[in-house]
């Protein structure tokens, strides 16, 4: 990463001790980006320099991921709790940078989406904005998407995180065909990060992501401006899902499609920048 970064951390009364990066204005609109499973702040890393530098720009690591470890091992992660840490650490933010009465614009990659329409849903008055790549959404009640992530937590704990970096460097992608194929350095940096990740952290993610607990937030209390940037090869969070979430929104959505599987940033940044430019108009109209 080329643009000036500032490493923290906050611990979260769940006893998480998040890690995060920071860049921009420290008194501009907070502009939060929240990684995917097997990722890090090392996910915005190609995004980065194009965000505006007004905003205060901070980058999170989830626990198991980057530089935040497990708070306990012995206690398993749940999207409700990664939500509830995810609002603390906003309210940290906010009083740190004294009175603010801006909202804040969310970034969230897969779990990061689902993070994030949850903190969205609950708190509607203090979002102005929402990008969702490759979002996710409930899956505990559909058999073969739950035994699938359950699978991948059991072949983790037994193989060790090499078996989930590779069914990282499968899934995120596509079937090459002599049209088109994915970039292999793009596959090797979603292998590298899942591999960099704490194995029983990404076993628990995993596990948490189709607990029957997890349940789909109010959607339709989320009002502000929403894009959802689907890749048109994605295989873990096709463009009808997408769509189906833009439709249940209340804010001004829409769906810009993009080429590639999972993986957005890294294989058409060009076309995510765009769709980030055009939320952060809406986001501040």
């Amino acid at each position: 990463m080329s643009t000036l970064l500032s490493s923290s951390y906050f611990t979260a009364p769940s006893g998480t001790k998040t890690h995060y990066l920071q860049a921009g204005d420290p008194s501009g609109r907070l502009l939060v980006c929240l990684h995917g499973l097997g990722g890090s702040t090392e996910t915005f890393a190609p995004l980065l320099p194009s965000l505006p530098r007004s905003y205060n720009t901070v980058l999170v690591d989830f626990q198991g991921f980057g530089k935040t470890s497990l708070a306990d091992p012995t206690k398993k992660l749940s999207v409700a709790g990664h939500a509830d840490d995810f609002r603390h650490l906003i309210a940290s933010l906010e009083t740190s940078a004294g009175e603010r009465t801006a909202k804040s614009v969310i970034v969230g990659h897969s779990l990061g989406a689902i993070v994030a329409l949850h903190y969205a849903a609950g708190n509607p008055d203090a979002v102005a904005g929402l990008v969702l790549l490759g979002p996710g959404r409930a899956a505990g009640h559909i058999p073969a998407a739950r035994q699938r992530m359950l699978d991948l937590a059991a072949g983790v704990r037994e193989k060790g995180i090499g078996f989930g970096a590779d069914a990282a460097g499968r899934s995120n992608f596509y079937e090459d065909t002599p049209e088109r194929e994915a970039d292999p350095a793009a596959r090797e940096a979603v292998r590298k990060a899942v591999a960099a990740s704490d194995p029983e952290g990404y076993a628990q993610t995993c596990e948490a992501i189709v607990d029957l607990e997890h349940l789909d937030p109010d959607y339709a209390a989320i009002r502000c401006p929403t894009v959802f940037i689907a890749g048109d090869k994605d295989m873990i969070s096709p463009v009808s899902r997408s769509e189906e979430l833009s439709n249940l929104v209340a804010g001004d959505s829409w769906v810009e499609v993009v080429k590639s599987g999972h993986q957005p940033i890294l294989e058409d940044l060009e076309v995510v920048r765009r769709a980030v430019d055009k939320l952060l108009q809406k986001a501040t109209a």
